[in-house]
């Protein structure tokens, strides 16, 4: 830490001693002097520390008070100390408090240049001029002996005395004699007999961005000395102000660049749906206003999407909500054509966000809507507001980037659950495989011993199924397939039950709590469901198959899960032995 702060202490020593050698020098050296051991130090002290650009016409002006150095290092030392949410840094709120923290640093560094000129050149007021955006200048900052200054006042090139010398940009100035009244200055509300002015751009990256206005009652005051003072003391004091600026900016982009990095690795860091929306609707407050926000997610068919968050107005109404991507909707427009759209809603007629029945809220002006994904739409985010042109260039990016990031965490997920799928499940019926089975069955019977509760393992086979290839061919079998897994998954309950693939043309169901004879009923349901459905074959005709059952219940039947597993394979075997098409419990 303290060799932190060695090199400032070095500076500032030397620029003493060189202060004190041009002080005695006299002349124009020892003008230079006492500014450049000030400010000097305020460029090495503020520059190492603090904030792009003038705040034009944004700051109130304020009759100078006496602002000590250590309280303004107090200020900006206790912000920075305080850290923030890292997505806080993405919001607005967050922005202006630390554009007002700098604020009131430069007021500070005002304050103490204008009390130096004070000091140096004893005038009758010294004021301070900042750049507005429609091209005047801002009284910022003064210190004067009369009561009549006007705080808001603003200098227009070609208006009044020294607007007359601001047509071809600011100059420096050294008016020996004015006779005019103190009114025409324009920072005057009355006469207060000003007979003296000298004025000094403040010029920064050869940029004009103020001037330094210092005035007397007394003709002739200001010498050709004191002009040199002030044209040394306000070149320097525009360098620290501008450092100042361009610390926070830089220091804000640096907080944006951290917030994304943070999120980003949130939205990595737990890879499922839930999670990734959550995150979204947990930052998207911080930094965007609005009054409706909703999040959807594109489902498996892909042509249609549902709505996973939705806060704000109305926002009961669009949860959970399914709506189709072909029919003509805000939603459908961005999914097809995977852009950002931001802009005002139409006066004319209401614009449909998702869904025809949904709640019709004129109210809502304006909106920015982004796609999450990257190659393909994956999910849409859609922020509204009351209120008209709220989403400007600088929101636009921000949900942008934040969207991005989302997209590369949606587009992972998804490459996740495919390689897992594909180690999980069968490819071909989309159940379980017969690996994952043997670890469910497993976790079930551990979990049955536990809270001393039954499982039933089914083991079913199609019947003839190697007739059906042989006649029909083998893209017909894989049809059939299909379609006997998709039934036994709806015949069992849902998140609850297992059905899986137990190999060629064998099934497997894990029945939770559930003794011999409920697994018996559930069967004979599935199996009378199965002997009257009708396969379309490819020559056109309905073809009808048939089911074999075999059953077995944990601890009734067998103790280990391979004992369990062949006396159900035993009750298959009997029931094909018997007649096929039928259901037998060991």
């Amino acid at each position: 830490m303290r060799r932190r702060h060695s090199l400032p202490l070095l500076l500032m020593g030397l620029l003493l001693i060189a202060a004190i050698a041009f002080h005695y020098t006299g002349g124009k050296a020892a003008a230079i002097g006492v500014p450049a051991l000030l400010f000097g130090g305020l460029i090495i002290c503020f520059t190492a520390g603090f904030t792009i650009r003038y705040h034009r016409a944004k700051t109130t002006t304020h009759s100078t008070t006496e602002v000590s150095l250590p309280r303004i290092f107090q200020k900006q030392a206790t912000a920075e100390a305080n850290p923030v949410d890292p997505a806080a840094a993405l919001g607005r709120t967050y922005r202006k408090e630390q554009w007002a923290i700098t604020e009131a640093t430069v007021d500070g560094m005002l304050d103490a240049g204008i009390g130096l000129i004070w000091s140096h050149v004893h005038p009758h007021t010294v004021a301070i001029f900042f750049p507005t955006l429609d091209g005047g200048f801002l009284l910022r900052r003064f210190k004067s002996q009369s009561d009549c200054i006007n705080k808001n006042a603003v200098l227009y090139p070609g208006v009044g005395v020294i607007g007359s010398f601001l047509k071809e940009g600011l100059k420096q100035l050294n008016l020996k004699e004015i006779i005019s009244d103190s009114m025409t200055l324009y920072y005057y509300t009355k006469d207060a007999g000003i007979r003296s002015l000298m004025a000094s751009p403040i010029t920064t990256g050869g940029i004009e961005r103020g001037t330094i206005i210092v005035d007397s009652t007394v003709p002739k005051n200001f010498t050709d000395e004191d002009h040199a003072f002030l044209s040394t003391a306000t070149a320097l004091l525009g360098e620290a102000v501008y450092g100042s600026y361009l610390y926070t900016e830089h220091k804000l982009q640096h907080g944006r660049l951290a917030a994304m990095s943070s999120i980003e690795k949130e939205f990595f860091r737990n890879l499922s749906r839930s999670s990734i929306v959550e995150k979204i609707v947990a930052i998207v407050p911080l930094a965007l206003p609005f009054d409706r926000l909703t999040i959807s997610m594109k489902n498996e068919d892909a042509t249609s999407a549902t709505l996973l968050a939705a806060v704000g107005a109305d926002a009961d109404a669009f949860v959970k909500k399914q709506f189709s991507l072909r029919e003509k909707s805000l939603a459908s427009v961005l999914y097809a054509n995977n852009l950002v759209l931001s802009r005002n809603y139409s006066n004319e007629h209401f614009e449909v966000r998702y869904f025809n029945d949904e709640p019709r809220n004129d109210e809502l002006r304006s909106f920015v809507a982004v796609p999450l994904g990257v190659d393909e739409c994956r999910g849409m985010l859609l922020v509204e507001s009351y209120r008209e042109d709220v989403y400007d260039e600088s929101y636009r990016e921000l949900v942008g980037r934040l969207s991005t990031s989302a997209g590369l965490a949606i587009e992972k997920m998804l490459t996740f659950e495919k390689a897992n799928a594909l180690a999980t499940h069968d490819g071909l019926t989309g159940l379980y495989n017969h690996r994952t089975f043997q670890q469910l069955l497993a976790d079930e019977i551990t979990r049955a011993i536990r809270y001393n509760e039954p499982v039933a393992l089914v083991i079913c086979d199609i019947d003839f199924f190697k007739k059906i290839n042989d006649t029909y061919g083998h893209p017909f079998g894989d049809f059939v397939l299909k379609g006997i897994s998709s039934l036994l998954e709806n015949s069992v309950r849902q998140d609850i039950d297992t059905v899986a693939r137990y190999g060629g043309e064998e099934f497997a169901l894990i029945l939770v709590k559930t003794t011999d004879n409920g697994a018996a009923e559930t069967a004979e349901r599935i199996r009378a469901a199965i002997a009257a459905l009708p396969f379309k074959s490819p020559t056109g005709n309905d073809v009808r198959l048939t089911m074999s059952f075999g059953i077995a219940e944990y601890r009734k039947h067998a103790r280990q899960i391979n004992e369990l597993i062949a006396k159900a394979d035993k009750a298959l075997y009997r029931a094909k032995e018997i007649g096929r098409n039928r259901v037998e419990v060991f």
